[in-house]
């Protein structure tokens, strides 16, 4: 091992958190230095050297110790990072030194292209070592701050795994159920291992070259599904040549084909799951991490400020409780994306959160609502008056997991709003505790007990306000459509400071608005105003953008 001096950043795994509605927000990983993010430049900066040629995947091994005397609340986190070109693992704590591990001069041997991690609930870290055709098998253990990573078997018999995903068999603290699933990539199948106190035990293997089911052509990724925070016996396999997202389940000792979805990407390098069982893939090659739900439905994608990356990985903590003696196992609202390593762009953590997209008014039998939520929250849908704003009808949804929903709106909700226009309002509080909401609008109108465009243009305002980063504008245009609409920002002297354009059609619109002026300049924190003029109509609202 070399130590490596340097602080290490990414303290922002446990305490960040979103400061705005969004499935993904960036949060700063060292607010004290000033580093939005660990990169070949911070990393010379601080420790004089280079620190990684290309980092590849990531896990974090975190605890959080509560007590009833001071200090109260302790928290340890240590991050452990492969590196394929440099054939080491770089790992270390938070706030304290890094290490680095490369297997020379040690009994099970030197490392050769390292590439998927895992860890379990015992701090066992699981290494794809893909060049030695083998998975190695550490004991992180830790002591007056120090971490070591102590080698404890390897696992043979397979041929260039790429990844590698442990389950809690669905009992985070007892180990006789757990499993071990390894992406051969080399043989172009999935397997799997009971991890016996005698030893692992190979128990189900599925696959073999084929683009049929039951085959996989270049599995690189997967992940186990979950579930309240508990594993699931499903696993999730990411197909490179097929492009497809399998749906596996470990059941009577073999595993069973149950699914697969495109992925829409060419190669997927990462696959991850969080506590409610959402899946989050990673493809370096269109520089985006997309979100699934447990059904394999696309939620969102992230792709702004992203270069190339290649894991994109929740973390999560074991909780011990001294004060009731209990220990849990707990997912965090937080991810941490592995992109190309260069002066700009490296290491970086996400704050995860919810969104309400694509909310309409649909008509069936009856009018209804129907919108995706991103993230599994508590929805309350509200219906209020567009001329005052008052509120009609409030209902409690009840807490909804990611994915499509309709809320149909019953005869005592439409005779409550009457025939004027409406506002439609769905409010979404976020699962994780402290977590943030997201609230989307639309309008419409009640005629016969069918649900209509409004009579008029209707401004919906901006989510979220203040401003922080982004913004989205919403409006609803009637049936004449929008051919003369018009949008605008405006600052407090009433001079236009940004134009939107674009093919505005009847029904709900929305632009994003990203806190520039027409040329592209960043405009100074302040309040705006946001005017919408279609026809004879003209509407405004307030906004407050903040730095």
């Amino acid at each position: 091992m070399r130590r490596l001096v340097m602080m290490w950043f990414l303290i922002g795994v446990a305490l960040a958190s979103s400061a705005t509605a969004a499935t993904f927000s960036p949060a700063r990983i060292a607010p004290d230095q000033g580093l939005d993010a660990l990169t070949r430049d911070a990393a010379r900066r601080q420790v004089g050297r280079e620190l990684f040629a290309n980092p590849y995947a990531t896990v974090t091994l975190g605890s959080v110790d509560v007590y009833d005397v001071f200090p109260y609340v302790e928290t340890r986190t240590f991050q452990v990072v492969s590196d394929p070109r440099w054939n080491r693992l770089v790992f270390g704590e938070l706030g304290r030194s890094l290490d680095a591990y490369d297997g020379r001069n040690q009994p099970l041997g030197a490392l050769n292209d390292p590439h998927g991690l895992a860890v379990d609930a015992s701090n066992h870290v699981y290494v794809a070592d893909t060049g030695n055709d083998r998975v190695l098998v550490f004991l992180a253990s830790s002591e007056f701050g120090d971490m070591t990573l102590v080698p404890q078997y390897e696992i043979r018999g397979m041929s260039r795994p790429y990844d590698v995903s442990w389950s809690d068999g669905g009992t985070p603290f007892v180990t006789g159920d757990d499993r071990l699933y390894v992406a051969d990539t080399g043989t172009n199948r999935v397997l799997a291992y009971a991890l016996e106190p005698a030893g692992p035990r190979l128990a189900a293997a599925i696959g073999g070259l084929g683009n049929g089911p039951g085959r996989f052509a270049g599995p690189l990724a997967l992940t186990v599904g979950r579930a309240g925070g508990a594993c699931t016996p499903d696993v999730f396999v990411a197909d490179a040549h097929t492009r497809r997202i399998v749906h596996l389940r470990y059941e009577g000792g073999a595993l069973a084909w149950i699914a697969d979805a495109p992925s829409d990407v060419d190669v997927v390098t990462s696959l991850d799951a969080d506590a409610w069982g959402n899946l989050y893939a990673a493809a370096p090659n269109q520089g985006l991490v997309r979100k699934f739900a447990a059904d394999m439905v696309p939620l969102a994608d992230l792709h702004s400020g992203l270069a190339r990356p290649r894991s994109f990985r929740v973390p999560f903590f074991t909780v011990r409780d001294h004060r009731s003696n209990t220990v849990t196992r707990e997912g965090r609202p937080n991810a941490v994306s592995v992109e190309q390593w260069s002066d700009a762009t490296g290491m970086r953590l996400w704050s995860l959160g919810l969104d309400v997209a694509e909310l309409a008014v649909v008509q069936d039998r009856s009018p209804a609502a129907r919108f995706t939520l991103t993230d599994r929250g508590q929805v309350t849908l509200e219906l209020a008056d567009a001329g005052s704003g008052r509120t009609l009808v409030r209902h409690d949804a009840g807490m909804l997991e990611a994915g499509i929903h309709t809320l149909p709106l019953s005869d005592g909700d439409l005779a409550a709003v009457g025939t004027g226009d409406v506002v439609l309002r769905i409010v979404a509080a976020s699962a994780y505790s402290g977590g943030t909401g997201a609230t989307a609008t639309t309008g419409f109108r009640v005629n016969g007990g069918a649900a209509t465009l409004p009579a008029v243009a209707m401004l919906l305002g901006n989510t979220p306000n203040p401003v922080v980063g982004s913004t989205r504008i919403a409006f609803v245009l009637p049936a004449s459509g929008g051919a003369n609409t018009r949008l605008a920002l405006y600052d407090p002297a009433g001079r236009a400071v940004r134009h939107f354009a674009g093919a505005f059609a009847a029904g709900r619109n929305e632009v994003v608005w990203d806190g520039a002026g027409d040329g592209g300049t960043r405009l100074a924190p302040g309040v705006y105003f946001v005017r919408l003029a279609a026809g004879a109509a003209e509407r405004s609202r307030r906004l407050v953008l903040v730095r």
